[in-house]
Parts: structure tokens; C-alpha cells; sequence
């Protein structure tokens, strides 16, 4: 079941809707996706970080202490099961004008079911023909501007696949629509460097940190396709699904090495059991 909170107040009925609000009318916002375990947000305080930096260089309001409350507020009573928490934040109503400021921000904060048999599942790509441009704040900051992923993910799924590696303008690996990127190599996990039109996930940075503890090398660089191809293994990253092999490229089987070890060290950096589900 969804519970709904809006402004200030748990919701159970339909949402007012501002005809002025800059993130209906021109995706002026930004937001967050946490998984929830038993009633606990995972890497939360990392989460949060990154969208109060988004919205400090976007000129969004945000009151962190509120956001705080809001989430306890909601959390508070949910099932004990696995749960997806999404925080949206817009700039609120305003005049006419891009360059507006924007009246008093909009916050939204969802919690709905998740089923956590999309973990760890294994995944197939498609090379899409649209690119992240490095240089855009859309490629750095998690924006409700989504409309490049979007077309990715319907380009993709149109050819029979899962999901679509994205390049950036230069043809450099950056990301998949909804994940960063691994490779693994010789013993050394390689990702896109920040620079090349990624966001930087907060898994990212969780797993970066807790292979360091595993004494696994890790490069953060360019990575061309032709490294996928070679590569001992691929996987992606993000917040919901937390690590995901990635099976075959363009309907090109790619190496599938053992990833037991990773997983299981991310799962004990965020000290919750993530219930790993069976691969199919």
C-alpha cells in the first residue's frame, strides 16, 4: 500500500495540484530513491547529502531537518518488508520565466512496496544512440529532468533489452538509465570517472568504499565499450537493485565472473541484511 507525504502532512486522499509548480511544468526539481529494509533507509545520510548539495546549486530550498522529520514521520508504522522511499523536490510555483526563483519548493515523499526479487538479477544491454553530456548539470545531478533515460529505456526495451548503455558525447562509457557502471579487470574494479557525464550513485560510493576494505584496487577513468567486451566481468549499480551482472551487450554474451564476495560486502556496508534474492 502507498503512503503519501505532501507539504507537510501524511496524505490519503488525492494531491492538490499547483498549475504554476516549475517541476510539473519545466522538470525544475530534484529527487532521491532509497530502498527501505525493516523500516530503516538504506545510506540515507548520503542520500540526503546529495540532494541538499543538488538543490544548494540548483536554488531550491531545502530544510534538511524537515526532510528528516518527514521521512521518520512516514517510516513510522510501515510494513517491516522491502520498501521504496522517493523524495521529490521542485522549486515550487512561480511567474512565468525561466529564470525564476520560484515561490515556497513543493516536497513529496512516497513510500511503496518493493520486491526485492529484482536484486542481483541479472541484466542485458542495448548501446543507445542517445549521449550524457558531461558538461549538463542534468548529468550531473539527480534532476527530475529525465527525459533522456526515458527515451533510453524505450529505445532500449523496443530491441528486446533490459535496459541501455549510455555514452557520453565523446563515446566513452557513462552509465545504463537507471545505474552507474563496473567493470571488473585483473583483479580491479573500473568505473567512469566523474567527469564523464555520470551521477555519481550513492552505491557507487558505497561499494567503492567497502572494496577498498576487501583490498580490491579500484580506478575511477574513462572506459571505452571495447572494455566491456574484454573485461573478466560487468555489473551495475544503484540504490534499489544494488548490484546487477550484466549478461550481454548489443546480444553479445559478456564474462560473468563470480560477484558472491562484492555483494556481500556491499550488503555489510550498509549493516542490513539485504536479502538477497536467487538469481533466475
Amino acid at each position: 500500500m502507498r503512503r503519501v507525504w505532501f507539504n507537510g502532512e501524511l496524505k490519503s486522499r488525492t494531491l492538490p495540484l499547483d498549475p504554476r509548480d516549475r517541476g510539473l511544468l519545466l522538470g525544475d526539481g530534484i529527487f532521491e530513491t532509497l530502498l527501505v529494509l525493516n523500516r530503516t533507509a538504506l545510506w540515507a545520510n548520503m542520500h540526503l547529502a546529495r540532494m541538499e548539495s543538488a538543490a544548494k546549486e540548483l536554488g531550491i530550498g531545502f530544510a534538511r531537518d524537515a526532510v528528516d522529520d518527514a521521512i521518520a514521520e512516514i517510516l513510522d508504522d510501515a510494513p517491516e518488508t522491502h520498501q521504496v522511499l522517493r523524495i521529490t523536490l521542485t522549486r515550487g510555483g512561480s511567474t512565468r520565466g525561466l529564470g525564476s526563483n520560484g515561490g515556497t519548493p513543493t516536497l513529496l515523499i512516497t513510500l511503496d512496496p518493493f520486491d526485492p526479487a529484482l536484486m542481483f538479477q541479472p541484466v542485458m544491454l542495448a548501446t543507445s544512440a542517445i549521449r550524457r553530456n558531461p558538461t549538463s548539470p542534468a548529468s550531473r545531478l539527480k534532476t527530475i529532468s529525465y527525459i533522456d533515460n526515458i527515451a533510453a529505456a524505450r529505445e532500449a526495451a523496443a530491441r528486446g533489452m533490459e535496459d541501455a548503455l549510455m555514452l557520453n558525447v565523446a563515446g566513452a562509457v557513462a552509465c545504463s538509465t537507471i545505474a552507474n557502471l563496473f567493470i571488473l579487470k585483473n583483479g580491479t574494479l573500473v568505473t567512469p570517472a566523474r567527469d564523464q557525464g555520470i551521477l555519481t550513485g550513492v552505491t557507487r560510493q558505497a561499494l567503492i568504499s567497502a572494496a577498498g576494505q576487501l583490498g580490491i584496487a579500484t580506478e575511477e577513468r574513462a572506459v571505452m565499450p571495447a572494455e566491456l567486451l574484454s573485461a573478466d566481468a560487468v555489473f551495475l549499480t544503484n540504490s534499489l537493485r544494488l548490484i546487477r551482472p550484466v549478461k550481454s551487450l548489443d546480444q553479445q554474451p559478456l564474462a560473468q565472473r563470480d560477484l558472491s564476495e562484492i555483494e556481500a560486502s556491499l550488503c555489510d556496508s550498509a549493516r542490513l541484511q539485504c536479502g538477497r534474492a536467487p538469481k533466475a
